[in-house]
């Protein structure tokens, strides 16, 4: 009986503190959310100009976000998802700021390297993953001709423009009537097998280059630079390397 009253005791004892940990547990899950002192007053978007996209984007009745909702309700993984939905957007990075009481978007765009005409007669664009997106601004990139327009032919235009990148880096020391790509003006696919390129500035001025397909690239590339450094290529018109080591020049 004395060790049951003392039981009894304890748990009166202790009483107290249980109450004010369910006392302040309950307040700060309404301080969390639902109460308006931290709460979303602001997005920040950082990385693109293209913020108004952006925020149209996230600003919609699918993601349940809006100004002044509790940051715990904020479902960034939501938000994170329907911003890869734009194709321009390489990675995004959605996160809650509570001190200051924003969410703060993080974007990388995806850079072009290329554009094309589509399927509905709209400019689009890649990158050098091969991905078509949608792209803002005046700038001049390299207009590609395809056959048809299919991820594979894409992806072959993609890796023939980074050889060219790669190629233009390691010689960056050359002038720019060396520089194949930035004076390629045009580039045909046909197949994978079958790129053709247009470039100005070189040998007579304007030349086509036939290379086959991406392989032996970089042997290519030599091959060509030897070619148009003789004095007999001079007035040359075109350079077929499809066979890099028995080239035809025209």
């Amino acid at each position: 009986m004395p060790k049951l009253r003392l039981h009894r005791i304890g748990r009166i004892k202790h009483a107290p503190g249980i109450a004010l940990s369910i006392l302040l547990l309950s307040l700060l899950t309404y301080l969390l959310g639902w109460s308006t002192l931290l709460a979303a007053k602001s997005v920040v978007i950082d990385g693109t100009l293209r913020k108004a996209e952006i925020s149209s984007q996230i600003l919609t009745p699918h993601t349940a976000f809006r100004i002044g909702i509790p940051l715990a309700r904020v479902d960034v993984h939501s938000l994170s998802r329907r911003i890869s939905q734009l194709d321009w957007v390489a990675s995004e990075e959605v996160k809650r700021e509570w001190l200051h009481g924003r969410i703060h978007i993080a974007i990388q765009e995806r850079t072009p390297i290329a554009e094309f005409t589509n399927v509905d007669g709209a400019r689009s664009f890649f990158d050098k993953t091969g991905s078509v997106f949608s792209a803002q601004g005046s700038n001049s990139y390299p207009l590609i001709t395809f056959a048809s327009v299919s991820p594979d032919l894409i992806k072959t235009a993609a890796g023939f423009i980074q050889n060219l990148s790669s190629d233009s880096s390691s010689n960056s020391s050359s002038n720019s009537s060396t520089d194949l790509l930035a004076n390629m003006t045009s580039l045909a696919i046909r197949s994978t097998d079958f790129i053709q390129s247009s470039h100005s500035g070189l040998a007579s001025g304007k030349v086509i280059v036939r290379w086959g397909s991406n392989e032996e690239m970089v042997t290519k590339v030599k091959v060509l630079r030897a070619l148009l450094a003789l004095p007999e290529n001079a007035h040359a018109k075109l350079f077929d390397l499809s066979s890099p080591l028995s080239p035809i020049v025209k």
